[in-house]
């Protein structure tokens, strides 16, 4: 009964727009993968974690109480994991179609090898700016293709940690790469990366096709921008895109479950996190009115899924929109965050009760507290909708379904299958991440948000002022 509750207020089953029930996901990795990263596949979490189970009862019995009471919707919806244990990739009822070049796809061994005739497979990036988690994700896909031996063990010439610290910029990684001996399979070529925001996107345009006449052989893209500039491009080689909000209402994909729409391009799909994430968030303290403060795409900051929530879960959406502009040098970023210190004052003084902060809003983590500081005067929550160091260095809470280790399998795996023969667009696209759970500590006292001893049990790390952090 506690397991129907969790899935219902952190995974409520909800299916994206335009899709059908049927298609294909992807919940577990690979067999025995579980020991090595976080939680996998919900289903499995749910049932091992009885204590956190129990203490999220303990935290919201209301809920828990209602949740109990509603029978488990079926088990059809790409984020459901059914009862039977997982082991692998998972084929659930797809049409026909797309069932049998999935099926086929899947067949597909991931082993390493030398291109036909010997050679490493090239491999190219782009992505659209300095973005610390995209810099994450993207290490942890370097270690999903050294796990699956397409680099060699040790190879990779930088650490998570220096990852981590923000001591290296995606493009550095690639460098990097560049730079360094992975092995006899895959090579990252020398100016085969591209930041969209800082380069001119005609010259992108013309360098990727020219490299891809050259003999490219796979680009991976990260986040929504850099998706749909490549698929755009209609390159006749395959690409890969992770870490956009929506790939299916960005026009990446046509479809998360009935095959992408194009052979050539696949892209990871986590259903629905916005929508997730504030259903998680009201059940802990529930608002009346959120806001907002969209900057840029309404699509990559997860306005469609946002303002679904606000229907479903019942709360007023208050919304304010900031236009792209130039953020590199330092009198444009001074420009931008004096603007934004004066709409963030705006929106604290609408009455609302609980701030969503969205992605590429903030993006200089040190300026965060002091633009924060006009909500917590207010003691009005800051929930996160990506990145954890935020969490640390002054939003309040994340409920991440992002599982970076895992998604880095994921998507290492499709290059391996892509390498191996498969078609990119007949791939399953859809990983349903575990959650995990982060809080400012110091943050909740100062707003005086309640926090009991059962809810910091089932936090995955406590970040305080004194001690940094806990896990």
């Amino acid at each position: 009964m506690i397991g129907t509750f969790l899935r219902q207020v952190i995974c409520p089953p909800r299916k994206l727009a335009g899709e059908e029930e049927s298609g294909l996901s992807f919940h577990q990795a690979k067999p025995g993968r579980a020991s090595r990263g976080k939680r996998i596949a919900f289903r499995q979490w749910a049932g091992t974690a009885g204590a956190a189970a129990v203490c999220l009862f303990l935290v919201f019995p209301a809920a828990a109480s209602q949740a109990m009471e509603t029978e488990p919707t079926a088990m059809e919806d790409s984020r459901m994991v059914p009862e039977t244990e997982l082991s692998s990739m998972e084929v659930s009822s797809p049409a026909p179609e797309a069932g049998t070049a999935a099926s086929d796809s899947l067949q597909v061994m991931t082993e390493p090898h030398t291109k036909e005739g010997g050679g490493k497979y090239r491999i190219g990036l782009v992505d659209y700016d300095e973005y610390l988690p995209s810099s994450r994700q993207f290490y942890y896909i370097l270690a999903g293709l050294e796990e699956n031996g397409w680099i060699g063990q040790g190879r990779i010439p930088f650490s998570l940690q220096e990852v981590e610290q923000g001591d290296l910029t995606i493009q550095q990684m690639f460098d990097s790469l560049a730079d360094a001996d992975l092995g006899e399979y895959i090579e990252f070529p020398a100016g085969a990366f591209h930041y969209l925001a800082y380069e001119d996107e005609k010259e992108v345009e013309e360098d990727l096709k020219e490299r891809a006449e050259r003999g490219l052989d796979l680009i991976i893209t990260s986040g929504t921008s850099a998706g749909v500039f490549v698929k755009n491009l209609n390159l006749p080689v395959p690409m890969t895109d992770y870490s956009a909000t929506d790939p299916v209402a960005s026009g990446i994909i046509d479809s998360a479950t009935q095959g992408s729409g194009n052979p050539n391009v696949w892209a990871q799909v986590e259903p629905s996190l916005p929508f997730r994430q504030l259903r998680y968030y009201h059940s802990v303290s529930p608002f009346k009115k959120l806001g907002i403060i969209v900057y840029g795409d309404e699509t990559i900051s997860g306005v469609p899924d946002i303002e679904a929530s606000s229907e479903e879960i019942g709360f007023e959406l208050v919304k304010y929109n900031i236009a792209e502009c130039k953020r590199e040098t330092e009198p444009e970023q001074e420009e931008y965050y004096g603007m934004l210190e004066k709409r963030i004052r705006q929106m604290a003084a609408e009455g609302i009760d609980a701030f969503f902060l969205t992605v590429d809003l903030i993006n200089d983590t040190n300026r965060l507290l002091s633009l924060l500081t006009p909500f917590y005067e207010k003691n009005i929550p800051v929930y996160l909708m990506d990145d954890v160091s935020y969490v640390q260095k002054g939003a309040l809470m994340l409920i991440s379904a992002n599982d970076m280790e895992n998604v880095g399998r994921f998507v290492a795996d499709t290059i391996a299958r892509i390498f191996n023969g498969a078609q990119a667009g007949s791939l399953p696209c859809i990983y349903t991440s575990a959650p995990s759970i982060y809080v400012n500590y110091d943050i909740a006292r100062r707003i005086h948000y309640p926090l009991t001893f059962e809810f910091l049990s089932v936090c995955d790390e406590i970040f305080t002022e004194e001690g940094g952090n806990e896990s």
